[in-house]
C-alpha cells in the first residue's frame, strides 16, 4: 500500500503532504469484488478526481479498462483539467484513459424517433434526460465489446449524497459498482475536499457545454471563462428551437434564449442546497 503522502509523479509541489482519508471508511482491496474485468466509465468531475486519487494511493484497486465516453460537447474546463493533473498522475501508476468516440454513438441531438435528447426546458415542463443513455451508456458498453469483453464491472462515479440515483445495471453481463458509495464512502463535498487536500486545484463540473442541467452561476462561469464553449451553446438553444417551432424548447429553465439571459440573478431556493442541483454526476452515466 502507497504511503499517505502523494509520491511525485511530474510536479511534487501541485500535492499537500497529507491524505486527509478517513481509514476507518476505507474498504481493502480484499473487499473489493474482483472476479471479472473491471472497468471504469471516467467522467471527469469532481467524483472521477477523487476515485483517481484513490487508485493512486492504493485505496482502491487499478481497473483493468478506464473509458472516457467523448460526446464531443465536453467542456473545455474538463479536458484542461485532466489533461494537466488527472491524465499524469493515472499514467505514472500505468493507467491509460481510452476514449470512446461520440462515433459509437447511433444518434445526436435527436432520437430515432426524432425527438431532442437533451433535458431542455418548455414553456411548461421539461424533457427527460435521454442523451446521457445514447452518449454515455451505450457508447461505453459498445467499446467494452468492442475490446472482445464479455463480461465485466463497471464503475460508476456517484457518492453518497447520491445514492437515490444508483441502479443496478439493466444487462446481465455488465455489472454496475459505485466506490464512492460504498467501498470508500464519500460525500461530493468530502470528494472536492480530499482533491483540494492534495494540494489539486479545485476541480471541474464534468458536463457537456449545452448540458441545461445548470445553475445561473455554472453558466456564467461557462460565458466568463470559457467564451467559445458559451457561444456553441447559444447556437445550439437556438438550433433547437428552429426545429422544434411547436415546444419552444431552451437550454435555460427561465425559458428564454441562453442570449438573453441574465445569469447574475440569484437562484431560486433548492433542498439540499447547491451541491446536490445543477449539473453533476447523478444526471449522467459517470
Amino acid at each position: 500500500m502507497r504511503s499517505k503522502k502523494v509520491a511525485s509523479y511530474t510536479q511534487h509541489a501541485m500535492f499537500g503532504s497529507d491524505t486527509t482519508i478517513d481509514t476507518r471508511k476505507v474498504i481493502t482491496h480484499q473487499s473489493v469484488k474482483r472476479d471479472r474485468i473491471l472497468t471504469w466509465s471516467f467522467g471527469g468531475g469532481t467524483q472521477t478526481i477523487a476515485i483517481a486519487l484513490l487508485v493512486y494511493l492504493d485505496r482502491l484497486p487499478k481497473p483493468d479498462l478506464t473509458i472516457f465516453c467523448d460526446t464531443g460537447r465536453e467542456g473545455t474546463e474538463t479536458w484542461e483539467y485532466n489533461h494537466k493533473y488527472v491524465e499524469p498522475l493515472l499514467a505514472s501508476i500505468g493507467i491509460t484513459i481510452e476514449i470512446a468516440s461520440h462515433d459509437l454513438a447511433t444518434v445526436d441531438l435527436y432520437g430515432h424517433n426524432g425527438d431532442l435528447l437533451l433535458p431542455a426546458f418548455t414553456e411548461t415542463g421539461k424533457f427527460p434526460t435521454y442523451c446521457s443513455d445514447e452518449w454515455k451508456k451505450k457508447v461505453f458498453r459498445r467499446y467494452v465489446r468492442s475490446k472482445g469483453i464479455e463480461s465485466c464491472i463497471t464503475w460508476l462515479g456517484m457518492s453518497t449524497d447520491e445514492v437515490d440515483r444508483i441502479k443496478p445495471s439493466d444487462v446481465q453481463w455488465q455489472e454496475y459498482q459505485w466506490p464512492l458509495a460504498f467501498n470508500v464512502p464519500m460525500s461530493r463535498t468530502e470528494c472536492r475536499q480530499f482533491i483540494l487536500n492534495q494540494g489539486l486545484p479545485d476541480p471541474p463540473k464534468s458536463s457537456c457545454w449545452c448540458c441545461p442541467h445548470r445553475l445561473n452561476g455554472q453558466w456564467l462561469r461557462l460565458k466568463t471563462h470559457y467564451p467559445q464553449d458559451f457561444q456553441k451553446a447559444v447556437e445550439h438553444d437556438r438550433l433547437i428551437r428552429e426545429r422544434d417551432r411547436v415546444h419552444a424548447v431552451y437550454l435555460h429553465k427561465s425559458a428564454q434564449p441562453l442570449e438573453d439571459v441574465d445569469f447574475s440573478q440569484p437562484e431560486a431556493p433548492v433542498l439540499f442546497g447547491e451541491e446536490n442541483s445543477g449539473c453533476q454526476s447523478g444526471f449522467c452515466f459517470v
